[in-house]
């Protein structure tokens, strides 16, 4: 099993709390729900090793939102971009990964959030 990051993007803007203790459950609950709407569209997986950041284009996008997972996934988890993108709702309901970085963009014309979640071990070394 090996580390990948999915990269998902969303037309609308999540809403980011100020008291960082509800942000992690507030934007976790927030993805899950944009996940299970399918409202967050997979448009990218690379091996974490090989994965410096978001692709630069992503933040000249039309895209509010712009979600990264950090996930270890099977060679059956790999099989289909919807096995993927069910791996991945599955890791957030189940608190498998955790929010480790956020950041809110005012530049331009179009607000634009980036949110990490990565999996536990990894985001409390960080």
């Amino acid at each position: 099993m090996s580390n990948y990051t999915m990269t998902f993007y969303c037309r609308d803007c999540l809403a980011m709390p100020e008291d960082v203790r509800m942000r992690q459950k507030h934007l976790r609950e927030e993805v899950v729900d944009k996940m299970q709407t399918h409202k967050l569209e997979l448009v990218d997986f690379n091996l974490t090793e090989n994965y410096q950041h978001y692709p630069e284009y992503a933040t000249r996008g039309r895209h509010k939102t712009l979600v990264e997972i950090k996930l270890d996934l099977s060679r059956a988890d790999m099989k289909t971009r919807e096995s993927i993108y069910n791996r991945c709702f599955i890791a957030l309901q189940q608190h498998e990964v955790e929010l480790s970085e956020w950041t809110h963009h005012e530049d331009g014309k179009i607000p634009q959030s980036i949110l990490v979640f990565d999996m536990k071990q990894q985001a409390q070394a960080s």
